[in-house]
C-alpha cells in the first residue's frame, strides 16, 4: 500500500471513531431529532434493499436480504454507524450529524 493509501486508510478510521464518538455523546434525543434519524436510517434501509447482495452469505435470498438490511436501521437509530458501508453515503452521515439531539 503507498502512503497515500495508508493515510486514507488512517483518515477513514479515524473518522470513523469521531463519528461513533459523536453518536456516543448524543445519547439523549428529542422526538424531532428521532424523526430526522428515522427518516435518514430509512434511506439507508432502502439502499441496503437495492444493493446487489448475491455474494452476502447472510442476504441470498429475499428473506434474509430483508432481515439482514432492517438490522441496519436498528443500528442507525442507536447513532450505531459504520461509514464502510455503501448505503450510508456521505451525504446521509452529514444530515445524520445534523439532525437535533
Amino acid at each position: 500500500m503507498n502512503a497515500i493509501g495508508v493515510f486514507r486508510a488512517k483518515a477513514g478510521c479515524l473518522g470513523a471513531v469521531a463519528l461513533m464518538c459523536t453518536f456516543a455523546a448524543a445519547a439523549l434525543a428529542s422526538p424531532a431529532g428521532d424523526e430526522c434519524r428515522k427518516d435518514i436510517c430509512n434511506g439507508a434501509v432502502s439502499s441496503c434493499m437495492r444493493a446487489d447482495q448475491a455474494l452476502n452469505p447472510l442476504a441470498r435470498t429475499a428473506a434474509e436480504k430483508q432481515a439482514y438490511c432492517a438490522t441496519f436501521f436498528n443500528g442507525c437509530m442507536t447513532r450505531s454507524i459504520s461509514a464502510d458501508q455503501p448505503w450510508y453515503s456521505p451525504e446521509q452521515l452529514t444530515r445524520f450529524l445534523q439532525c437535533p439531539p
